[in-house]
């Protein structure tokens, strides 16, 4: 005749199997942070790479850059790349602005095209710039190829003389936005005022500018709250040597 378990085997074995069990269930969510944590580590680094690659990228290409909102370390959160355009439209001052606010009028050397203002026209960024590297940024609000007049979308920082530098440009401001749900993105600002996002989650941003050296500094971090408590921040530096610096 088969013999069966015992009350006391049965015991035994439904013990075992709980232990097992409770075993399992301990080492799941473990085993469950390991699995999240890996993609959000790699994604942390693609974006901080990112973030540094673009903002390498447009402070070697600036003529000029500016920095604005100091921090008690020295540094800087906002930075202003004025970048030339390639083949840009350029002239001459061929009067002295009558005042910041005024018209600007263009010789008809180096430009001599009549059907536009040295190739500027309503909707350009310019920058303009006299002989002491003072310069301004602007959109052109109007142009009257009959009169070589450029109209800034606002008044100037002064009234220039002739003889200065109109020149075709692009301008990034980068900094941090914060969004609804409370993280920060790194965005840039157009000189017509667009707001282009960049890379999210960035929980630092930091410009340190030493004569024609910036030293940049990005912080990212994890996208969830509960990654934020089992991944620590990341922060990516790098220096940029730039061409001149107001």
């Amino acid at each position: 005749m088969t013999r069966g378990f015992t009350l006391v085997e049965l015991l035994i074995a439904l013990t075992i199997a709980l232990l097992l069990a409770g075993a399992l269930a301990t080492a799941t969510p473990m085993a469950r942070g390991a699995f999240d944590r890996v993609p959000a580590e790699l994604e942390m680094q693609q974006r901080g790479r990112t973030a540094i690659d673009a903002l390498s990228q447009a402070l070697r290409a600036a003529d000029r850059i500016s920095v604005a909102n100091p921090d008690e370390d020295g540094g800087y959160s906002e930075l202003t790349a004025v970048i030339p355009v390639v083949n840009a439209a350029q002239g001459v001052l061929a009067i002295d602005q009558s005042s910041p606010g005024g018209s600007l009028t263009l010789g008809l050397s180096p430009c001599p095209n009549v059907t536009t203002v040295c190739a500027f026209g309503a909707g350009s960024v310019a920058m303009i710039a006299d002989a002491g590297d003072r310069f301004d940024v602007f959109v052109v609000s109007a142009a009257s190829a009959a009169l070589r007049r450029l109209t800034p979308d606002h008044a100037l920082s002064q009234a220039y003389p002739a003889g200065s530098i109109v020149v075709e440009v692009e301008e990034s401001t980068f900094g941090l936005d914060q969004q609804p749900d409370g993280t920060f993105t790194l965005t840039r600002v157009t000189a017509a005022g667009a707001i282009q996002p960049m890379v999210d989650f960035i929980s630092g941003l930091v410009f340190r500018v030493d004569g024609d050296r910036v030293d940049l500094e990005v912080t990212v971090h994890a996208p969830t709250d509960v990654l934020r408590h089992a991944i620590a921040d990341r922060t990516f530096r790098t220096a940029i040597t730039v061409r001149n610096v107001s």
